[in-house]
């Protein structure tokens, strides 16, 4: 029988050690977001008699039945829930005497699916160098994004707020220690971070912060209102507090992937290259008053430490896979350097910063990826930095040998590194709504002998592991932090380099083009 532990809502019991590391699953930070509380903020959770068993995962969130993470129509409600993972066993690290350093993971999936539960983030290999991990289930789509008038928005990240509220009510029952609270995510799980370093409502609830390819796209309230009013239409009921609620999840979210498509089909015939998802943080408003990127609040609060990474080819993932689009020609670029928010002049002296070879794919994957996710990441540690924050860059530049190695480093290879879980990406392809070629993809699982571990990756494993360690523990990833004068940025690959600043986002100058161009909410 695995240990009991009293929480604030009543006594759960965890399960029996394995290897090290023993877990405490399917915890609830908050009651049920169903019936009168669905489209509210986070309510606390009702207390429990006796002992609750905390000995399966997490349950997922409302998303594409297709994902892959294993929610279906028949699904609960009761998945605003938490997995707790700690130190356990006589081969343990010793606990210091406040408690073990905490990291809490955010999940990605565009804002639409995912799961902390996932195989692919079990965090043994943190838990193993002392640290306690606790991993987050919030509400996603429509559930946490739509703004459905007379309810508040934004309630994907104030579900993570209340979860970030229970750690630090509950976390030193489990052996850790609120006072050292790290909140890290990737990708829609790092624009969470992000946002969350600017929420009022987050201040004080994490010391440090870790943010993975951050996906930068925002809205205005008036686009979150109109998109509100196009899923209303595609499900047929009024853009009422009533109508969305008598929505069934299934029904929502075949109303939102119409949307989705119909506004990524609108963009390709206007030629703006793509379009922004359809739910993301909304910027205006008591919980995200002001811009992540640009403004007196970009950057976030300069007392939490922050460490940022991103990869040198994120868009391949998408461009490779059918997931996101590709240009086929020079003529088609003009669509991706307008989605990318660059004019003609800026256009042209990027196209210039980038290899004579460079085909039309090429110049649009390196536009998205820095326009997506690597500008964001930089920006945001920039300003981050310049408002007195302790603030370490690095970027991921392993080149995966899926595809004859034109994969290279794409969005989210470096999660099964980062994690030291060698299976970890080969459960990632298949947790997410990808055409058959992704599924087909050998990146760095189980699948393609000799790839991992081979020597090399396993040590680049170790190595960012235990830089998480540092900074999750003391602070201090192993490279220096930027300055008024320098920002190292520290180059993940087979062998690590040190690099400066024009590393942020990779060579040839491409980062320069970028400054003066604003990264605001996406406005009507």
């Amino acid at each position: 029988m695995g240990r009991v532990v009293v929480t604030t809502s009543g006594r759960v019991r965890g399960l029996d050690p394995v290897d090290g590391v023993e877990a405490f699953r399917g915890l609830p930070y908050a009651a049920p977001p169903v019936g009168r509380y669905r489209f509210q903020a986070p309510q606390p959770v009702p207390a429990h008699r006796g002992v609750r068993e905390a000995r399966t995962p997490s349950p997922v969130a409302p998303q594409d039945p297709r994902s892959g993470n294993g929610w279906t129509p028949a699904s609960g409600g009761d998945y605003l829930t938490l997995d707790v993972f700690a130190p356990a066993g006589p081969a343990a690290p010793a606990a210091p005497p406040d408690g073990r350093p905490v990291l809490v993971w955010v999940h990605g999936g565009a804002y639409v699916t995912g799961a902390g539960s996932s195989p692919a983030y079990h965090p043994r290999a943190h838990v193993r160098r002392g640290t306690l991990v606790v991993s987050v289930n919030y509400r996603l789509g429509a559930e946490g994004f739509l703004a459905v008038p007379g309810a508040p928005g934004n309630r994907a990240l104030r579900d993570q707020v209340a979860a970030l509220e229970w750690v630090r009510d509950n976390v030193s029952a489990f052996g850790g220690d609120p006072a050292r609270v790290t909140v890290a995510g990737e990708s829609a799980g790092a624009g969470s971070v992000a946002a969350l370093l600017c929420a009022p409502s987050a201040r004080g609830l994490f010391r440090r912060a870790v943010a993975h390819s951050v996906y930068g796209d925002t809205v205005t309230p008036a686009v979150a209102d109109d998109v509100a009013r196009r899923v209303a239409r595609a499900a047929r009921v009024p853009a009422t507090l009533a109508g969305f609620a008598g929505l069934p999840p299934v029904r929502l979210l075949a109303a939102t992937e119409f949307v989705q498509r119909e506004a990524t089909s609108a963009a390709r015939r206007a030629r703006r290259g793509t379009a922004s998802l359809v739910h993301v943080p909304v910027v205006g408003g008591q919980f995200l008053p002001e811009p992540l990127f640009d403004g007196p609040a970009a950057g976030g609060d300069p007392d939490v430490d922050l460490l940022v990474c991103h990869n040198d080819d994120e868009w391949r993932l998408f461009s490779l896979t059918g997931m996101g689009p590709t240009a086929r020609t020079e003529d088609e670029l003009g669509a991706f350097a307008l989605a990318a928010r660059l004019d003609a002049d800026r256009f042209a002296r990027y196209r210039a910063a980038l290899p004579a070879s460079a085909t039309p794919r090429d110049v649009a994957d390196a536009l998205m990826t820095d326009a997506v996710f690597a500008e964001p990441t930089t920006r945001f540690a920039a300003r981050h930095a310049a408002r007195g924050g302790r603030t370490f860059s690095s970027r991921f530049a392993w080149r995966s040998p899926a595809l004859g190695f034109r994969l290279g480093a794409a969005h989210a290879v470096d999660l099964p590194f980062a994690f030291g879980n060698p299976g970890g990406w080969d459960v990632l392809l298949h947790a997410v709504p990808v055409l058959e070629l992704a599924r087909r993809l050998p990146v760095v699982g189980p699948r393609v002998p000799g790839v991992w571990p081979t020597p090399a990756a396993a040590r680049l494993s170790r190595r960012m592991v235990d830089a998480w360690t540092g900074f999750v523990h003391h602070g201090d990833p192993g490279w220096p932090a930027a300055d008024t004068t320098a920002t190292p940025v520290h180059v993940w690959g087979s062998t690590d380099r040190r690099e400066g600043p024009e590393a942020a986002t990779g060579p040839g100058g491409r980062r320069a083009v970028w400054r003066g161009v604003r990264l605001d909410p996406w406005d009507l």
